[in-house]
């Protein structure tokens, strides 16, 4: 159900798209989770259907979705299972760099070969300024969705020969670099608690030549498309993509003790788990906590895509806004997951109760940089007037 939210028609094909693989998808959450990845035939139907081309530029065939209409997308397939729609918001999102690489590169990852990209833009390796491009050499953590991607992007910090390269406000240079994912040594650590499925681990490379053209800014960059999506803040678009996820699995969770609820009778009593004043007080604290935070999330982002659909940038509350939202949302998905696992009572504990997997993902979605606790200390200095005390904004 789309709960108070409108969409485009694309948006709209997705969302019934979503709707359309849920039941394969429940029956795959046991192999998603024991072979950590998602299953290849899964991969190849969310590539079909465009969930990776989320943001691919419209001059590319693409939907390049706005803000809101990409989280309802996500937030959709998290529902079913949130290891599919991280790996989604991912690689959907990275699509958003075809308005930033040189058409013909940025043709040839996202059409002509429909890559999956995935990988870590922490500025973690270290690219050393050579002819026609970089010698990069770094490791990366967090690769979602690098057994399944055919393109792998990282972070680096720009040298020239062993001095960092500064920008001209005398930060460190840094750039995203992109290669194929056969180039990189993958490194077997994801072992996990939550999100099992996206098969996040580790990746690097020692001294391979990237050229200038595989390369973008991520300080300071402008994109090389007008469109909206391309104006926003780096970390605002970004951010937005991880919040979509504890969203769905929040709402997931509520769905699932419901049904719970309709058919369990505890053994301290005769009256059916949804039957208890208890259940319905917490039900209905969390039901209305996660509304409020969806709300304030797609009003932020509405605002963002306003602003910058009309040519202006984001003011620094704006920005401190959805980073807040973003905050929100995790913070908020949190304490829904926790409350319906306690009313679950006993069967939460088991493996084949879905409360106990919400529970997990939630939290380890909840880690990710983009929308921990840590963001509401930064949106808290920017309403009063302070300086955010952090480039993450």
């Amino acid at each position: 159900m789309p709960i108070c939210g409108t969409y485009g028609s694309e948006a709209a094909r997705l969302i019934q798209a979503a709707a359309d693989l849920s039941p394969g998808i429940i029956e795959m959450r046991n192999q998603i989770e024991r072979d950590r990845r998602l299953p290849m035939p899964l991969v190849e139907r969310l590539r079909e259907l465009g969930f990776f081309s989320l943001w691919l530029a419209r001059g590319f065939g693409g939907p390049e979705l706005s803000l809101t209409d990409f989280v309802q997308v996500v937030e959709a397939l998290a529902r079913s299972d949130a290891s599919v729609a991280w790996c989604v918001t991912n690689g959907g999102g990275y699509a958003r760099f075809s308005g930033f690489l040189p058409e013909a590169v940025a043709r040839r990852i996202f059409v002509e070969e429909r890559a999956v990209v995935a990988g870590n833009m922490g500025p973690l390796g270290k690219a050393v300024s050579v002819p026609g491009g970089y010698s990069v050499t770094g490791r990366w953590p967090y690769g979602s969705g690098i057994m399944h991607s055919n393109w792998v992007l990282g972070g680096c910090v720009v040298l020239d020969g062993d001095t960092p390269r500064r920008r001209p406000d005398g930060a460190p240079d840094a750039k995203i670099v992109f290669f194929p994912t056969a180039a990189a040594e993958v490194i077997d650590t994801w072992e996990v608690g939550g999100l099992r499925g996206t098969g996040s681990h580790d990746y690097r490379v020692a001294d391979l030549f990237v050229p200038d053209s595989h390369t973008v800014s991520r300080t300071g960059h402008s994109p090389l498309l007008p469109d909206p999506l391309y104006a926003l803040p780096f970390h605002t678009a970004f951010g937005v993509t991880i919040a979509a996820v504890p969203l769905g699995i929040a709402r997931a969770a509520l769905d699932s003790l419901r049904e719970l609820g309709a058919a369990k009778t505890p053994r301290t009593g005769s009256a059916l788990l949804r039957d208890r004043p208890v259940i319905q007080a917490a039900v209905g604290r969390a039901e209305a906590s996660l509304r409020a935070a969806r709300a304030f999330l797609l009003e932020a982002c509405d605002q963002a895509w306003s602003a910058t659909s009309a040519g202006t940038s984001l003011s620094l509350e704006q920005r401190a806004l959805v980073r807040l939202a973003c905050a929100q949302v995790a913070e908020t998905a949190k304490v829904v997951v926790q409350t319906t696992y306690d009313a679950g009572g006993g069967t939460s504990v088991y493996e084949n109760c879905l409360l106990q997997r919400c529970f997990r993902d939630a939290h380890a979605a909840a880690q990710h940089i983009q929308i921990q606790s840590g963001n509401f200390e930064t949106g808290g200095r920017v309403m009063l007037g302070l300086e955010p005390g952090t480039p993450i904004l």
